[in-house]
């Protein structure tokens, strides 16, 4: 019988956190990364999304899915609709996590991720999560070690998300029925400006850590030099948009609701993180 929980990308920022939730609830976890590397609570199967004949293998035996987008940059589509074909083709739970205001547009290709699973007629939670505060400490990282944060994007509010939390929510969708069918928006308690993180950042380290706003161009440039393809960069512009148009500053319940305890302030993740944000 089917009673084990397939998490990808269980080494990355997010997966690893989901694998370790699960684990403490007892549940039995098969752990597939794409980069190979190991994870303190579970033995994990090398798995690239870029070879479509190697997701078969890793839905024996199993009966929910935590499906996410790898830190790799990969085509959204490319990389995850063919594990989609295989939840509805196994008829298995999935849990999604998808980005905040996803369902702005259906070209959203998170958003035709998501619709595959309300088409499908199985059990599913869709989870959009806020901006990640661990960005700081993964994809930013060099740029707040540097002690400037340099995005194209003027003041907006963000309510930032512990990537603890999203763990936590994803742990209790794949292990209840509770939120089967459900679409909830996961966010931190409140929401500040990339100023302000930056000054918790280094009132937290003892540094001068700065957000300075640049023009699109230059980031884009920034991105062509890191590799990422035209399609990719300007969906990494365009996840700006949810700053922008007011979408990231909402503050929801659903981690309260979902974990039955508060999110944590960014405040809090700072503190936890802080060496993380300092020179090695």
């Amino acid at each position: 019988m089917a009673d084990s929980i397939l998490v990808l990308g269980a080494t990355g920022t997010i997966g690893q956190l989901v694998v370790s939730e699960l684990v403490t609830k007892g549940e039995t976890v098969k752990a597939a990364a794409l980069d190979g590397q190991t994870h303190p609570d579970a033995s994990v199967l090398r798995f690239d999304y870029r070879d479509p004949a190697s997701i078969a293998p890793l839905f024996e035996g199993v009966d929910r899915v935590f499906v996410l987008m790898p830190s790799a940059p990969l085509d959204i589509i490319d990389a995850l609709m063919p594990v989609m074909r295989h939840v509805v083709d196994r008829k298995v739970k999935a849990v999604l996590l998808s980005t905040i205001a996803a369902d702005e547009t259906d070209d959203n290709p998170y958003r035709r991720l998501e619709l595959v699973l309300e088409n499908s007629g199985l059990p599913f939670v869709i989870l959009r999560a806020n901006w990640f505060a661990d960005n700081f400490r993964t994809v930013w990282k060099d740029a707040v070690r540097t002690g400037e944060l340099a995005l194209p994007i003027d003041e907006g509010l963000i309510s930032f998300v512990d990537g603890r939390d999203v763990a936590a929510a994803s742990a209790a969708a794949l292990t209840t029925s509770d939120f089967d069918g459900q679409t909830l928006v996961l966010t931190g308690p409140a929401a500040l400006s990339l100023s302000r993180a930056a000054e918790v950042m280094g009132h937290a380290t003892g540094r001068s850590i700065v957000f300075r706003p640049i023009a699109i161009p230059d980031y884009e440039a920034r991105l062509v030099e890191e590799g990422l393809s035209e399609q990719q960069i300007a969906e990494r512009v365009a996840e700006f948009d949810t700053i922008r148009g007011g979408k990231a500053s909402i503050v929801s319940p659903a981690v309260e609701k979902m974990t039955g305890r508060q999110p944590r302030f960014f405040e809090t993740f700072v503190k936890d993180h802080a060496t993380d944000f300092v020179d090695a």
